[in-house]
């Protein structure tokens, strides 16, 4: 049985990773960048970064833009252009609308901001201090701009997670079960999120946890929505924003908040004159991510070249190199993503229902399951990609 069946290598094929002029990390950053985003939002992110956007060039993107059309996560970054570029006139038509949908989300981000002054408030009195994080923390530093946000991501002691849980549970949340890392928070009656509690920060890296000493040092204290707050620094902030990108790419996840990462990067870094790409650098370093971080920056770099500053350059700024993080994302994504959506709904009891599907299934599963096996190889895997690529 190969390895391989003519469908999936004439897939691989078709996504340019294996053109013998291309590394497989350009490829692979190429390929993200023409699935994550279509035509039109590649024209407005373009016009987002532009150092000296026109009013001819907003109207050229306004030709094949329709706010009815679009998503309101989409239409939010052009709202977002508007509040950054007051001089530019929209039309009567897409004026109000983009007003109207900052607002909405306003609205929003005030319910999901009351469900964390409520809890924290609660954690303060038990003489905990919360570290807000990720788009929570974004949201304090950054009040003008309304964001998507489907809850408040905070930081607390380790010892101290079981006790914030029953300490939100008093006071009428639940939670449904404890994660390796966090729990997640939903306001009694709902579904919704309002609040996910970290013990440390998870970036499916090896040494994550080693992140925190730094992390808690740099941080300052401050009242965040009424709540005596740990709030990290802009470097720290940065950091956990680029692995979240490289984790949501890899993994296919928040695609929609992929692209308010780049108006947090650039946010981030422009509002600290003295921002210190040391610490990026250490942090990597510490926690084992110099990879991620290499890919997450190639990536913005792919978007646009004026979101990072000219002189941080991932050939530079991080040595390691990318190419087995970039083989083992691919593969994932085009040796095994859709074999493991098939193997899924493959299931024995349905063999005796339907034993049409037991060819399948004797086919599917020992297939699955050996390719799983080679993710604890990266060298087999890179030694299969380069076979394909001759």
């Amino acid at each position: 049985m190969p390895i391989l069946w003519k469908q999936e290598i004439d897939d691989i094929n078709s996504s340019g990773y294996l053109k013998k002029d291309v590394s497989i990390t350009d490829a692979l950053i190429e390929n993200f960048y023409n699935e994550i985003l279509t035509e039109s939002d590649k024209k407005l992110l373009q016009l987002a970064f532009s150092l000296n956007p026109t009013q001819e060039d907003l109207c050229h993107l306004l030709e094949d833009w329709d706010i009815e059309v679009k998503s309101g996560d989409k239409s939010l970054m052009l709202a977002y252009f508007v509040k950054l570029h007051p001089e530019l006139k929209f039309t009567s038509y897409e004026g109000p609308r983009l007003k109207g949908l900052l607002n909405f989300y306003r609205f929003k981000n005030i319910k999901t901001i009351a469900h964390y002054s409520k809890i924290g408030r609660e954690l303060n009195k038990s003489g905990i201090v919360p570290m807000i994080i990720k788009g929570g923390a974004i949201k304090y530093l950054r009040p003008d701009l309304p964001r998507i946000m489907g809850d408040i991501d905070i930081l607390v002691p380790e010892k101290d997670l079981l006790k914030c849980a029953e300490i939100a549970a008093a006071i009428g949340y639940w939670y449904e079960k404890i994660d390796i890392h966090a729990i997640d928070l939903h306001p009694a009656g709902s579904k919704e999120g309002a609040l996910d509690i970290h013990k440390y920060i998870c970036m499916d890296a090896p040494k994550e946890k080693n992140l925190l000493p730094g992390l808690c040092k740099r941080a300052g204290n401050k009242s965040v929505f009424g709540v005596n707050t740990l709030i990290p620094s802009n470097e720290d902030l940065l950091f956990i924003t680029l692995i979240n990108l490289s984790r949501n790419l890899r993994n296919k996840t928040s695609q929609a908040g992929l692209l308010y990462t780049l108006f947090d990067c650039k946010f981030l870094i422009e509002s600290k004159p003295d921002f210190n790409w040391k610490i990026i650098k250490e942090n990597a370093q510490k926690t084992g991510t110099e990879i991620y971080m290499n890919f997450a920056i190639k990536f913005i770099d792919k978007i646009s070249p004026n979101i990072l500053p000219l002189e941080i350059n991932y050939k530079t700024l991080f040595e390691k190199e990318t190419n087995e993080y970039s083989n083992m994302v691919m593969y994932n994504r085009f040796y095994l993503e859709n074999l493991r959506i098939k193997c899924r709904a493959l299931k024995i009891t349905e063999i005796f229902r339907k034993p049409e599907n037991l060819f399948q299934y004797l086919v599917l599963k020992p297939k699955y399951f050996f390719l799983k096996l080679l993710r604890k190889h990266p060298k087999l895997i890179e030694l299969l990609i380069k076979d394909l690529r001759k």
